[in-house]
C-alpha cells in the first residue's frame, strides 16, 4: 500500500475547482489526456481533442493556438498532479527527510501500476523518438523531476554532496520509471504489489547507505 493511502488529512475536493475560462481550459486538458492515452501521440491533434471534449475546434484553439502549445499544456497538467501529491506528502508527514523521500518513492511505485499513467508516459516516450518538440518537453520534465528527487535525497542524507544527490536522483528516476515495464496487466515477472513496494524501499535505502 502506498504510504499516502494511510494519511487522514485530505484537501477539500472543491478547493481548486476552476470556473469560467479556467473550467473550459481544464475540460480541454482532461480531454487531451484521454485522447492521448487512447490514440497515442501520432494521432494527437487539436481536432481530435475538440471532438473528445465536445467543443468546437475554434474553442480549443482559443486556449491553445498550436498543437505544440496544447501538447505542452497537457504534459504540464499531468505533471502538476505529481507536484500536488508531493506537496501534500510534505504537509502530511512530519519534517523527516527520509520519511518524505520514502513516501515519494511509495507514491511513484503505486503510480507505476496505473494503466492510464503507463499508457500516457509510454505514448509520450514513443512520440519523443520522432518529435523534437516532444523530446525537449520530456527532457525538461525529467530534469525537473531529477532535481526534486535530489532535494529529497539531500534532506534525507545531509552529508551527501550536491553532485552525489544529483547522481542518486538519476538512479532513482531510472528505478521508478523502469518499474512500468514490469507492471503491465497480466505481468508475471513481479509478484504482489506490496512486495514490489517493499523491495523498492529496501533498494532505495541501500543506495543511500553507500
Amino acid at each position: 500500500m502506498s504510504t499516502s493511502a494511510k494519511f487522514k488529512v485530505r484537501p477539500s475536493p472543491l478547493a481548486d475547482v476552476p470556473t469560467g475560462a479556467g473550467a473550459g481550459r481544464l475540460r480541454i486538458l482532461e480531454a487531451a489526456v484521454r485522447s492521448f492515452i487512447r490514440d497515442g501521440g501520432a494521432a494527437f491533434s487539436a481536432r481530435g481533442v475538440a471532438k473528445e471534449a465536445k467543443m468546437s475546434l475554434g474553442a480549443v484553439q482559443h486556449f491553445f493556438p498550436t498543437k505544440e502549445q496544447l501538447l505542452a499544456a497537457m504534459l504540464e497538467h499531468v505533471v502538476a498532479d505529481f507536484r500536488r501529491a508531493f506537496e501534500r506528502l510534505e504537509t502530511e508527514l512530519p519534517y523527516n527527510g527520509e520519511a518524505r523521500l520514502l513516501a515519494v518513492i511509495d507514491y511513484l511505485v503505486a503510480d507505476a501500476w496505473k494503466p492510464d499513467s503507463r499508457k500516457f508516459f509510454f505514448n509520450f516516450y514513443a512520440l519523443s523518438c520522432h518529435n523534437a518538440f516532444a523530446a525537449e518537453l520530456l527532457n525538461n520534465t525529467y530534469a525537473h523531476h531529477r532535481h526534486r528527487l535530489a532535494a529529497y535525497i539531500g534532506a534525507a542524507r545531509p552529508h551527501l554532496s550536491e553532485q552525489e544527490c544529483f547522481d542518486l536522483a538519476l538512479q532513482l528516476v531510472a528505478l521508478t520509471e523502469g518499474l512500468m515495464v514490469y507492471t503491465a496487466p497480466g505481468a508475471r515477472s513481479v509478484t504482489p504489489r506490496q512486495h514490489l513496494a517493499e523491495t523498492t524501499r529496501e533498494t532505495v535505502l541501500r543506495m543511500l547507505a553507500k
